[in-house]
């Protein structure tokens, strides 16, 4: 008799303890983590100003891999960090982007930005200041302190893409 008072009482808690609701998952914003990625290029597009490749680098996730026009691809933030400084020892070097569409997927695991460059550098062979530009794409993770880094930087140069309608 008591094994089967003992039974019943494990089955009863067993099924409070199975239909209690289950902890919900936070709901995901997408629109906040737009704004906050906007945000962050206006923050980003400043610290390519401020001649310091590790606040430039700081953008990016550990594992980010960089490629950009002339470049070999830049592999982890050792490489972006060379990179950058090589970019900013050239006193005619500037940088500017704007993303003209931002998507975050419904998981909010990824985000990607596309937009536009403007890109100053010193001409080697003539040593006249050039300017350039062309379009980009940005895929973000966000990271374990919740940070959106970026995972791959791609830009290509050419005439400025308009945006599709």
């Amino acid at each position: 008799m008591r094994r089967v008072a003992l039974l019943a009482g494990l089955v009863a808690v067993s099924a409070v303890v199975g239909c209690a609701p289950a902890a919900k998952k936070p709901v995901f914003n997408a629109a906040k983590t737009i704004d906050a990625l906007r945000a962050d290029e206006v923050d980003w597009n400043a610290d390519w100003k401020s001649g310091d490749p590790g606040k430039v680098v700081a953008h990016f996730a550990p594992d980010a891999v960089a490629m950009l026009p002339g470049e070999p691809p830049a592999a982890g933030l050792e490489a972006i960090r060379s990179q950058t400084q090589r970019a900013m020892d050239d006193p005619g070097f500037s940088l500017t982007f704007n993303s003209e569409k931002v998507i975050v997927a419904t998981s909010g695991d990824l985000a990607a930005a596309r937009g536009v460059f403007t890109l100053k550098a010193t001409d080697p062979a003539t040593k006249a200041v050039t300017t350039s530009s062309g379009a980009f794409v940005t895929v973000y993770k966000p990271q374990p302190d919740g940070a959106w880094r970026a995972i791959w930087d791609i830009a290509t140069l050419g005439p400025t893409p308009a945006a599709p309608k």
